[in-house]
């Protein structure tokens, strides 16, 4: 039996200090706490997001911040226009939003206030809210991952024994991308020696690039605290044979060893190549005028810069699928979010050749922008999106 518990909402918009270069945003929001579809990789009942007294009520006592849009529609005047991620540590679509509709009140609001948005779900509910996700695509960006991570219905039962049916999901993200709105499948996380065979990798794939726009793939399943306790119970009661396989893989870190991300990896970008899918999500694109707000120039955004900065992003992005490492690429994090940040066009730095001059562009960086800016392309990019 789940409980509903309706609290006051103190803030709603999380500003994260480095924009996120998988799903591309720099805020996000959580409609509700805890998440009724109760995966069983999730690692939202870490104490890192928990407010829950016991990890074991993440599913069954849910928090509905009824009053998020009212909370957010304060916040939104004080803030810039930039993409918003729903959600990080719930699902907005779990079956509590069919009874209290909170999160398509909060789209309600970031329509009226034009910011972009990314939404993350593993719910073909998310099609109830196309006019207002069509509304947010044509005036910013707006994009849907679909979680998905197998077809299995074995699986399924252990893993996602909640959620709606895969193919509910994928039918979903056909319909979004009709409709004009960019949607994809998420397969993250991959769950070692139950999701990274190559027979159910290829088929999630092969399945996604008949309608999606991209496949996200890139994270293996972290081993968190309670998430830990709760997943090794899990394989305890269920397949106890790969206890010791994963004590091996993961020994006392929180990630299985480098070597098997970056297999991994390799597995599913070789698929995305053979089928013709992008393993990344496009960078947005949206107006970035400091709107009716009195902000400094520096607090607003240049379309150049916000370009270049992208690009870098996309950079970082490759650079941490391809190595296994999430801060092998910390550089061009650091420079993309200098540019992001100058109160001139870069540019004008460009042409004064003082490049070097940003914070965190070095001369290796220094000679990727200025190829970005002379040919509006980059050859090392594109030679890291097509092979590996």
């Amino acid at each position: 039996m789940v409980k509903f518990v309706e609290i006051e909402a103190k803030s709603m918009l999380t500003k994260h200090r480095f924009r996120d270069n998988w799903f591309w945003n720099r805020y996000s929001i959580n409609p509700y706490r805890g998440c009724q579809f109760a995966c069983n990789y999730c690692d939202a009942i870490t104490e890192r997001y928990l407010v829950h007294e016991d990890y074991r009520d993440f599913s069954r006592v849910i928090y509905v911040k009824k009053d998020a849009p009212g909370v957010l529609e304060r916040e939104l005047k004080k803030a810039i226009p930039d993409v918003v991620a729903m959600s990080g540590v719930t699902d907005p679509y779990q079956p509590a939003e069919k009874r209290y509709e909170v999160t398509r009140g909060v789209l309600e609001i970031l329509a009226r206030h034009r910011f972009p948005v990314h939404i993350i779900t593993k719910s073909d509910l998310v099609l109830r809210d196309i006019d207002l996700l069509g509304e947010i695509a044509k005036q910013a960006w707006c994009t849907v991952s679909m979680t998905i991570v197998t077809f299995s219905r074995r699986l399924l039962s252990l893993l996602e024994p909640f959620a709606p049916s895969p193919e509910k999901r994928l039918d979903a993200v056909r319909i979004l991308n009709e409709e004009g709105i960019q949607a994809g499948v998420d397969f993250t996380p991959i769950v070692p020696y139950l999701l990274d065979s190559e027979e159910n990798m290829e088929e999630v794939i092969k399945r996604a690039s008949e309608c999606a726009r991209y496949v996200l793939i890139g994270g293996a399943m972290t081993l968190r605290s309670n998430q830990r306790l709760r997943f090794m119970e899990l394989l305890e009661r269920n397949l106890p044979g790969l206890v010791e396989k994963y004590e091996k893989l993961y020994g006392k870190q929180e990630s299985p060893s480098q070597d098997y991300v970056v297999k991994v990896n390799k597995k599913a970008f070789q698929f995305c190549r053979g089928y013709g899918i992008e393993n990344y999500i496009p960078p947005p694109s949206f107006e970035r005028a400091l709107s009716q707000k009195t902000l400094t120039p520096k607090e607003g955004f240049d379309k150049e810069n916000f370009e270049v900065a992208s690009h870098l992003l996309l950079m970082a992005f490759f650079k941490e699928f391809k190595s296994g490492d999430p801060y092998s690429a910390w550089a061009y994090h650091r420079a993309s979010q200098s540019i992001e940040n100058l109160n001139e066009s870069i540019k004008e730095i460009y042409k004064r050749g003082e490049l070097r001059k940003i914070p965190g562009v070095g001369e290796s960086i220094s000679r990727e922008i200025e190829e970005f800016l002379a040919k509006g392309r980059s050859e090392r990019l594109e030679k890291e999106m097509s092979t590996w």
